[in-house]
């Protein structure tokens, strides 16, 4: 009963690396096509939050404002760590300044590569575990088997 258990944990894990490795495919095609949209121009920091997150811990955001290759000035808060007044590279795709963002393509290609990178190490890693597992109670099986007929 065990062993069907932990073949049907091993098979979820395999949906769920698949969905990891859409995902990081998807973001990281999603990425490239954005950089080759995007404008860039400089913002400027204007607050500074922190924001309480589950168990007490805090992350840190920021309000910058920049302004769009048609004079238009927009603001927007994100994740960051940088003073008041700082001067900041923003990145934006044209006739939507609410995409704009100051984390570089690279951060975010990274992270969707990782997610890629695990995804597939899930998908690959758990029918090898499943085989091993299969592989081993059979194994028991036989010694079981063996045992039964030397003693009877």
């Amino acid at each position: 009963m065990g062993g069907v258990a932990v073949t049907a944990l091993a098979a979820s894990f395999v949906v769920l690396g698949y969905g990891f490795v859409r995902t990081g495919l998807d973001g990281l095609n999603d990425a490239s096509a954005g950089a080759a949209r995007e404008r860039s121009v400089d913002g400027t920091v204007l607050a500074k939050d922190k924001v309480s997150e589950p168990q007490g811990s805090h992350s840190k955001r920021i309000e910058v404002r920049f302004t769009t290759a048609a004079g238009t000035s927009y603001r927007f808060w994100e994740a960051g760590e940088a003073d008041i007044g700082d001067t900041i590279r923003v990145r934006y795709e044209p006739g939507r300044p609410e995409t704009a963002t100051t984390h570089s393509v690279t951060s975010n290609r990274t992270g969707y590569g990782m997610l890629t990178l695990v995804g597939l190490a899930l998908v690959i890693l758990m029918p090898l575990l499943i085989l091993r597992l299969g592989r081993e109670g059979l194994r028991d099986i036989r010694r079981a088997v063996r045992l039964r007929s030397a003693v009877g």
